[in-house]
Formats: C-alpha cells, sequence, structure tokens
C-alpha cells in the first residue's frame, strides 16, 4: 500500500484507484451486470417489489464510520461524509457498547446512484497516512440488493426501500456493507410477530491494507 503525507497534501496527490480488489476482497458483480439506474425521466417500472424477480436498487442512503484510526475524511461525489482532524483519535469498535457494527446505518438518504467516487484518507492506529477510493458503480454494477434472506421467505407482495451504503474504516480494514429492510412471509419467531422483516448489514468488500 502507498503511503501518503497527511492532509491537505494527501488530497492534491493523484488517487490509487483499488479497483482490482486481491486477497480478501469479496468477488465483483456477474458479467451481465446491467445500469442501475434508468435514462433520465425515467423511472423504474417497479419499486422492488419481490413478485417482479430479483431485488434492484436505483437510489440508495450511505454512512461511514471510523475506528482505530488517527483523524478520518470521506468524501462521497461532492459530499464530505466524515471529516475528522489528523490529531483526533477514533477509539476502537470493541470499546463501544453493545454490537454497534449492527446499529450502523446509512445517514445521507435517497442518492441516486451513483455520487461518484468514495474517497477514504485517514491514519491507521499507528500514524500511517493511508488512502483508498471505492468506486461504486463497479461494485454494484448489477444493481442487486445484497441480503441473505431465501426468495421462498420474502413476502411477496412486498415492496424493499433504498438499501443503505456503509463503509467502516477499522486501523488498516475498509469494509463495505449493505443494509436493506426484507420483509417476511411469516415471523422467523411464531411467538414475535416482530420478528417478521431482516435489517442487518451483509459485508459485499472486505480489504485489508
Amino acid at each position: 500500500m502507498t503511503k501518503r503525507p497527511p492532509w491537505p497534501a494527501a488530497t492534491l496527490a493523484s488517487p490509487l484507484l483499488f479497483l482490482a480488489l486481491q486477497g480478501c476482497a469479496t468477488p465483483m458483480p456477474p458479467s451481465d451486470a446491467r445500469p442501475t439506474y434508468p435514462p433520465p425521466g425515467h423511472f423504474p417500472p417497479t419499486l422492488n417489489r419481490v413478485a417482479d424477480g430479483p431485488l434492484r436498487f436505483w437510489q440508495h442512503n450511505f454512512g461511514a464510520y471510523c475506528f482505530s484510526t488517527w483523524g478520518c475524511r470521506v468524501r462521497y461525489g461532492s459530499m464530505l461524509v466524515v471529516d475528522h482532524s489528523p490529531d483526533e483519535w477514533q477509539r476502537p469498535l470493541e470499546d463501544a457498547v453493545g454490537d454497534f457494527r449492527a446499529r450502523m446505518r446509512g445517514g445521507y438518504i435517497g442518492l441516486r446512484n451513483f455520487e461518484g467516487p468514495v474517497v477514504l484518507e485517514w491514519q491507521d492506529a499507528k500514524r500511517n497516512p493511508l488512502h483508498m477510493e471505492l468506486d461504486l458503480g463497479t461494485i454494484f454494477a448489477d444493481g442487486l440488493i445484497r441480503h441473505r434472506v431465501p426468495l421462498d421467505e420474502i413476502r411477496r407482495d412486498s415492496s424493499v426501500g433504498n438499501p443503505d451504503i456503509i463503509v467502516e474504516i477499522n486501523d488498516r480494514t475498509v469494509r463495505l456493507y449493505m443494509r436493506a429492510h426484507i420483509p417476511l412471509e411469516k415471523p422467523r419467531d411464531p411467538g414475535n410477530r416482530y420478528s417478521n422483516f431482516v435489517d442487518e448489514n451483509v459485508l459485499v468488500l472486505e480489504q485489508i491494507l
């Protein structure tokens, strides 16, 4: 991994684009990928209805979180999503109360696919400056909502709203998740009527630098 000088010099250097993910990165979309947003002035014929086939998304929400870093800056297109000073220590995920990762959400809502590259700049726990870019248009080129629910368990007459796309920076590891609210045909716990949906972060990509 190429190291870069602290900000602002890092923002002036030519970015190193991580499109060819290696190591433990999750495989990318299949070869029959299709555009994930209709032409201007058009809208998807259905709103992610289960009865109409594979669940796809045309808009999404976005969020980013930093752990065990000195400073952290995350840009998504024209948006500065996270902006911590290089001298500001971001505590380890393990210090959070409960399962914080399960509570991570996308706070920027209703974003069109896609706003531009996600640019990450931070220093790891040893204060080594790091830089990475994520091309969501390539990672989600097939437009499919990532989830782990068998299709026969999803309520057929339901629609699935905009999913969350979430970035986690944790020391020298970057993880990308998708989260969607998936309605179920019946509660997974017969004694709990509120267990009739799944809402969980699904790991899409993991890159150790």
